[in-house]
């Protein structure tokens, strides 16, 4: 009988200890839905060669301040294409609120049956992630 008084207290303390803060982050935060891109990999199949296939990404603020993503380029095959939002089109920041988020078009077109290979980088005023990189991958395949 002695020992339950000990008990709750130990859980009390356990179960004080697991609350948390649940605001966001001050400093904007950028998160991207995954750190890759993979084009026709998923079970083997592949994309084939002329056809074009798409895939995006998307980019959300999870701080309280606004997110400023100043850049997007790729590098690598030409496969890939890009679409970006209307503002960096026109060479104007995206600017997301807390919990907003903007999407990128990426698209892939092989042109012969290999792997191509490219990179997203995404530069931002995000505190945790300046400048992201995305790699992006696909492999061709003849029909």
């Amino acid at each position: 009988m002695r020992l339950r008084p000990l008990w709750l207290s130990v859980i009390f303390v356990a179960l004080a200890g697991c609350g948390g803060n649940d605001e966001p982050p001050v400093e904007p935060q950028l998160f991207v839905d995954r750190e890759s891109i993979g084009f026709g990999q998923e079970y083997g199949t592949g994309a084939y060669v002329n056809q074009q296939i798409s895939e995006s990404l998307y980019i959300e603020n999870n701080g309280q301040q606004t997110l400023e993503i100043t850049e997007v380029t790729k590098s690598g095959a030409t496969q890939f294409t890009v679409t970006l939002p209307e503002q960096l089109a026109k060479g104007e920041p995206v600017r997301l609120e807390y919990g907003k988020r903007t999407f990128i078009q990426v698209d892939f077109k092989p042109t012969q049956a290999k792997k191509y290979e490219a990179k997203l980088l995404i530069k931002s005023n995000a505190a945790n992630a300046p400048e992201k990189e995305i790699a992006i991958s696909g492999v061709g395949y003849n029909p």
